[in-house]
């Protein structure tokens, strides 16, 4: 788990983001018969979006909010 600040660019627009990115785990098999833990995707969680110094994560779609958190993954995997 990892705090983090980046910039992103949705629709051609640069954002900054803070938030806790958890990273992929792998998956891990304890014997023979496949039992063992499946493992986990990365994930992001969005703190924060900024525009130009000014808080907008209030008033960012879902939809947007989906596009940023692929970008930030996508970044560190």
């Amino acid at each position: 788990m990892n705090k983090i600040e980046m910039e992103v660019t949705v629709y051609n627009v640069r954002l900054e983001v803070t938030g806790i990115y958890h990273p992929e785990e792998s998956r891990v098999l304890y014997d023979d018969n496949m039992e063992g833990y499946p493992g986990a995707a990365a994930e992001f969680e969005l703190e924060s979006v900024q525009l130009e110094g000014i808080d907008i994560t209030e008033l960012i779609a879902g939809d947007v909010i989906d596009l940023i958190v692929e970008q930030v993954i996508m970044k560190h995997e």
